[in-house]
């Protein structure tokens, strides 16, 4: 069941789709005008001959088929004039139809299977509010110089290098999910705006939020009904950061998260999370069965980082 979120994201965003292609369908068609009037006519002449047509089936509906058959013979024989013009003028055959955002949902918005995945990141915008990565902290912006000994430098650009490969190979990648361990301050948060921000340039959608507001925003509509409750499944990458910073409520963070993640991973999306727990903390925290999700050797790269706080360098 599709919720009324969504429903009303789609239909505003195929909505502007339609517009924005019908200007710019008679932008290319005006701009025809005084290169190739010619085209012009033959737009008009098939408006009427549609026109004219559909009175002459309304006035003798015993011929529709023949006069059906006529009309489209007429029309078929412009539209071949058009494309020569086009053609002449060094323009595509296509160049005066409708142009598609998405080919796939031809801009409606819908496949068979539901929602189609260009609207993805529209409605995960519209359902969170926003998709929660940070634009300024990107791989263009990181600095190195931050650290001022060269041994922990190497360590962060081993660390840099494959969270950037991820990124860019995403979801192509061997490990399909990434847990950042370390103190407050060594960059993990900004580790995590550079692969959603580089994911997100690529094309994929993307939910980044902290497991404070992931928890607060299951609390907020746990009595809800359940069609309109967030989908955490509905990214192709899910980035909760700083997991152990949210309140642990009885019978709610616990199972949540491990509901969160087991679909994740069951669905073959992936996630990144970002913790100040080590492993043990972790365990004690949330007990084995989250942790051997977070801890899979066969889906998940566990990067600790121990380099110096950052956020104490002038």
């Amino acid at each position: 069941m599709i919720n009324t979120t969504i429903s009303r994201v789609v239909e505003n965003e195929a909505n502007r789709r339609a517009a924005a292609a019908r200007k710019a369908a008679e932008e290319r068609l005006k701009s025809l005008d005084s290169v190739c009037p010619r085209i012009a006519q033959l737009q008009r002449e098939i408006r009427d001959t549609a026109i004219d047509f559909s009175r002459k089936i309304m006035d003798s509906p015993a011929d529709a088929d023949a006069l059906n058959a006529l009309a489209n013979d007429i029309v078929a024989d412009k539209r071949g004039q058009i494309a020569r013009e086009l053609a002449d003028h060094g323009l595509p055959a296509d160049y005066l139809e409708t142009q598609y955002v998405c080919p796939v949902c031809r801009d409606t918005g819908y496949t068979k299977g539901g929602v189609c995945a260009c609207m993805s990141q529209a409605v995960i915008n519209a359902s969170f509010s926003e998709c929660g990565v940070n634009p300024n902290e990107n791989f263009d912006n990181f600095r190195f110089d931050l650290l001022k000994d060269a041994k922990q430098q190497r360590a962060m650009r081993k660390i840099h290098d494959y969270c950037l490969n991820y990124a860019e190979n995403f979801p192509d990648n061997e490990l399909r999910d990434i847990l950042l361990i370390g103190v407050p301050g060594v960059g993990k948060t900004y580790l995590l705006n550079c692969i959603g921000g580089r994911v997100l340039a690529n094309g994929g959608s993307v939910l980044k939020l902290t497991a404070y507001n992931l928890i607060g925003r299951i609390l907020d509509t746990l009595h809800d009904d359940p069609s309109e409750r967030p989908d955490f499944a509905m990214p192709e990458l899910l980035i909760i950061d700083d997991l152990g910073a949210e309140p642990m409520v009885m019978n709610v963070t616990v199972e949540c998260l491990l509901s969160i993640i087991c679909e994740r991973q069951d669905k073959g999306l992936a996630t990144l999370i970002a913790t100040n727990l080590d492993t043990d903390e972790l365990t004690e925290r949330y007990g084995s069965r989250i942790v051997s999700r977070l801890l899979s050797p066969r889906t998940v790269k566990i990067i600790p980082i121990e380099t110096a706080n950052v956020r104490l360098v002038k």
